[in-house]
């Protein structure tokens, strides 16, 4: 199976298990309109939505035309970049609404008590969900040598929302224990405040990483994968050029594509084009066992 066809694959296994998620947690927050599984629910549903824009970008990334024949892998790094940006924009957005919860319960004692208890439960599925997602698309990515931007971004995101089930999971629990009229019972009231608060400071570092990532690979950042260097190396040394120093070469990723510039310092020694072909040819014939969109070029310095 193509490096293509895993990806495809494990992207459409993710559309199905977030939409199952997508549903069950818009009907929980429905119920319990606790903000936090606003946060829950709604990141299902981007990542649902995501995963499908995801496929579809993943079958178009390949695709060559005249206007541009190295394929639209750029389409994978941008995707990722966005998916994230949203997902920060997300976090963002439901602390300030809960933030604004909580300051009305505070200063003006204004509030409702919280129904934690339909959470417990829908939150153990969820996590089991995400989370074995999560490991889905880490293992499929590593066949391909974690080559795959968008099963990365995938990869994050689904463990961001297996992380947000177990944080919010537990606090519900604890909140299912304390009664209203307690010490403690403002928690009842704000509690998903709290949640929040603490599931962004835990999870804003995955998005912020890919969006990292993907900028990289936009903006022209050298690969410095040492699993991929050294299948280079083995290949440019078992087929020299003769009479000829290769001086370094660098890599380039952007998407599932992969570009090798490699810069040759021939001093006064004549390079046959032919010779020069015939070494191309079989180094990327080499390389394609394991790279399934792999460029070559030779620059003289």
């Amino acid at each position: 199976m193509t490096a293509k066809k895993i990806e495809q694959k494990s992207l459409l296994a993710g559309i199905f298990v977030n939409f199952l998620m997508s549903c069950a947690g818009i009907l929980v927050y429905r119920t319990t309109h606790i903000e936090a599984l606003f946060v829950d629910a709604y990141f299902s549903v981007i990542t649902f939505f995501s995963a499908i824009v995801s496929l579809v970008v993943s079958r178009l990334s390949s695709h060559r035309s005249k206007m541009f024949p190295g394929g639209f892998f750029v389409l994978e790094p941008l995707y990722s970049l966005f998916q994230s940006v949203l997902t920060v924009v997300l976090l963002s957005m439901s602390l300030m609404a809960v933030g604004l919860k909580a300051y009305a319960y505070f200063v003006h004692g204004e509030g409702s008590v919280l129904d934690v208890a339909p959470v417990v439960p829908y939150e153990m599925i969820m996590i089991l969900l995400s989370w074995s997602l999560s490991y889905y698309y880490k293992k499929e990515n590593h066949k391909i040598h974690n080559l795959s931007t968008m099963l990365f971004s995938e990869t994050q995101g689904t463990f961001v929302d297996g992380t947000m089930s177990l944080g919010i999971g537990a606090a519900a629990l604890i909140l299912f224990f304390i009664r209203p009229n307690s010490s403690l019972g403002f928690l009842r009231y704000t509690g998903d405040f709290f949640i929040t608060l603490l599931l962004v400071i835990l999870t804003i570092k995955m998005p912020l990483q890919v969006i990292r990532s993907a900028f990289g690979e936009i903006s022209g950042k050298l690969l410095l994968n040492p699993e991929i260097h050294r299948w280079i190396d083995i290949c440019l040394k078992k087929h020299p050029l003769e009479g000829v120093r290769i001086k370094k070469y660098l890599v380039y990723k952007v998407g599932m594509s992969i570009k090798i510039y490699v810069f040759l310092d021939a001093g006064k020694v004549f390079i046959d084009s032919s010779q020069l072909s015939q070494t191309r040819t079989a180094i990327l014939k080499e390389l394609s066992k394991r790279l399934e969109f792999v460029h070559l070029a030779f620059c003289l310095c």
